[in-house]
Parts: C-alpha cells; structure tokens; sequence
C-alpha cells in the first residue's frame, strides 16, 4: 500500500471510531434510552388505537345479524323480502361504520392509515347502496348467486381495502404493544 492510501484508510477508520463514540454517548438518557419523544408517539397512538377498537367492535356487533339475514334471504330460494332485509342490514352496518370513524382523529404518525380506513370504508358504503339496488330489482336465489352478485359489484376488492388497512393499523398495534383488537378479518 501507498502511504496516501494507508493515510486515507486510518482517516476513515478514525472517523468511523469517532462516529460509533458519538452513536454510544448520545443513544442513552436518564430514563433508560427512551426518547421521550418516541413515547409520547407511542402513547397517542395507544390511545387511538383503544378508541379505533371500541368504535369497530360496536359496529362489529352488527355482524352475527346480518350473517344470519344473508342466510335466510339466500339459502332457500329467491326471497325478495329476506334479500330487502339483508339489504338493509348491510347498508345499515356500512353507515354505521363510517359514522364511526368519522369523529377519531389520529395522532400524525396514523393519519395516513387512518385515512385510508375511512376511504374504505366510504367505499363500502357506496357498495352496500349498489348491492342494495341489485338485491331490490332481483334477488339472488342461493349464496352462489349472491357471491356472483358481490363479485361482479368489486366487492371482495372494495371489502379487501377496507380490510387491509384496518390489518395495517392493528400490525402498528402489535408493535407498540397495545393491547387492542380491530377485529379486521370478522
């Protein structure tokens, strides 16, 4: 090696050293290496992610209903009043989900999940009135039928977005440790 390189080399080396000694003295504080900022983030978000979670579970309570109503207006045959009642329920449930999303407000480091949540779900609101016109005009006679119905209307997408981001704000959950459940994929 030339000397200019065996200079540059321990300069490097030397700035490395230097780098790693700043990284070890600033990476501890008092309370034990948390940023404090960090924890108020986590904090904010933990208590979001709770209020998130009673809102859902509330409209959530909705779903064993309108899995039954889906049952008796598509089992047996063609049911134009059972299909009018699920229509409903459905329209209802969708409604209720984005009136409850309305009012949170997300700390900064959610916002962006948060709004995707609410666009799904407004999205899911426009579907169930779709699916709500179709049903009216002629109901499906099975679940095969009504599934065919949901497909060609994009439902599974539109549901999916809806449940793809409700699964991106519980994973932050997961990792802050807050005891929440969104109940994504009821």
């Amino acid at each position: 090696m030339t000397s200019n390189v065996k200079a540059r080399l321990a300069a490097l080396t030397l700035a490395c050293l230097t780098g790693a000694l700043l990284i070890a003295a600033c990476g501890d504080d008092d309370d034990g290496g948390a940023d404090p900022s960090n924890e108020a983030d986590t904090e904010a978000e933990t208590a979001y992610l709770e209020v998130l979670a009673g809102a859902l579970s509330g409209v959530n309570s909705q779903l064993d209903n309108l899995d039954q109503l889906r049952a008796d207006a598509f089992d047996a045959g063609p049911n134009a009043a059972a299909a009018a009642a699920y229509a409903t329920a459905y329209e209802t449930y969708m409604s209720d989900r984005v009136a409850a999303l309305e009012p949170l407000t997300p700390p900064d480091s959610l916002a962006t999940q948060h709004a995707r949540l609410a666009g799904a779900a407004a999205d899911t609101l426009a579907l169930a009135g779709e699916l709500s016109d179709a049903l009216t005009q002629s109901p499906p006679a099975t679940q095969a039928d009504f599934q065919a119905l949901f497909g060609e209307l994009d439902g599974a997408t539109i549901t999916g977005r809806f449940r793809d981001a409700c699964t991106a704000l519980q994973s932050r959950a997961t990792a802050i440790e807050a005891e929440v459940d969104l109940g994504c994929l009821r």
